[in-house]
């Protein structure tokens, strides 16, 4: 069993991280550009 020293340790934390990067690709897309509410929602 691997010892967690920091949170960035942890594959959940990992995949969270993935997860916001290919979210915040897709929002700067044009099918979002002018819909800045659903981005913002998207986003936050």
């Amino acid at each position: 069993m691997a010892t967690i020293e920091k949170f960035e340790d942890l594959e959940v934390w990992k995949k969270a991280r993935e997860l916001c990067k290919q979210i915040f690709k897709y929002t700067q897309r044009n099918e979002f550009s002018k819909d800045f509410a659903l981005k913002n929602q998207i986003k936050d």
